[in-house]
């Protein structure tokens, strides 16, 4: 997503922080993805400790700050752009738990190791991938968790003809990323993780039927390569899903717990 601090913080200042409104008369999808309340689906249903600190990995705009920030004791945000902080500030201006950290993920991670019950890295990973995420890793509590949200190398709407993200990666890449696929339990935000509707898990795969009639993201492109719903029937049937999801979302415990 491009850089859009200067955008939102003149339509903060016209509409304080009424998102929906501003959502309702600027149509765009860099606005959508930043201001929408459908962001926070993808860990909505996760169940935070009240008492716990937290640290989120890129600010993303506040997409999901304000969700931690009524969920744990205390938000810590890493952001490095100043501007993307300051949108964040214009957001929630109430919020007395959430702190501020301008400094790189590799600084933090030498002060504050194994200082955090979650490291939130939703669409924030970033190359050097192994390095990145081994420092995410460094900052968990031994019970804490780093849950970890990227897209999909081969998820079914790049092969309809979205744009890929700069970030992404196969599910085979993300387990040897994580240090491997058991360390971690794995759930599949449809249609993707930034607009989530339905979150699949190995409790619950879709089968064939279940995304016949898939709602499609809001990036697909205007002619579309090929029929998603019947594309999702054939992996589904083939058990195959799990390869082709838009995105993953992947928790990963501390003490390697899946529980």
């Amino acid at each position: 997503m491009k850089n859009i601090s200067f955008d939102l913080a003149n339509l903060f200042r016209i509409y304080g922080v009424d998102t929906k409104r501003i959502l309702e008369e600027n149509v765009d999808l860099d606005y959508l993805y930043a201001l929408s309340e459908q962001r926070e689906n993808v860990v909505e249903w996760f169940e935070f400790s009240p008492d716990a600190r937290l640290l989120q990995i890129g600010a993303d705009y506040g997409a999901l700050t304000g969700l931690y920030s009524r969920r744990v004791k205390e938000v810590c945000v890493l952001e490095e752009d100043p501007g993307i902080t300051e949108i964040v500030k214009m957001r929630y201006p109430e919020a007395d738990n959430i702190i501020y950290e301008a400094e790189s993920l590799e600084e933090h991670a030498k002060k504050q190791a194994g200082s955090y019950d979650y490291v939130m890295m939703i669409g924030s990973l970033a190359a050097p991938y192994k390095e990145q995420i081994e420092a995410a890793k460094s900052l968990v509590k031994p019970d804490g968790c780093l849950i970890l949200a990227v897209c999909n190398k081969f998820g079914m709407k790049y092969w309809a003809g979205c744009e890929r993200e700069p970030v992404n990666v196969s599910r085979k890449e993300l387990a040897a990323l994580i240090g491997g696929e058991e360390t971690a339990k794995w759930y599949y935000p449809m249609p993707d993780y930034k607009i989530p509707i339905t979150i699949y898990s190995k409790s619950y795969l879709p089968k064939k039927g279940d995304l016949t009639h898939t709602i499609t993201a809001y990036d697909y492109p205007k002619y579309i390569r090929m029929d998603v719903g019947e594309k999702y029937d054939e992996v589904c049937e083939d058990g195959e899903f799990e390869q082709y999801a838009n995105s993953f979302l992947v928790v990963w415990k501390g003490n390697h717990g899946t529980n």
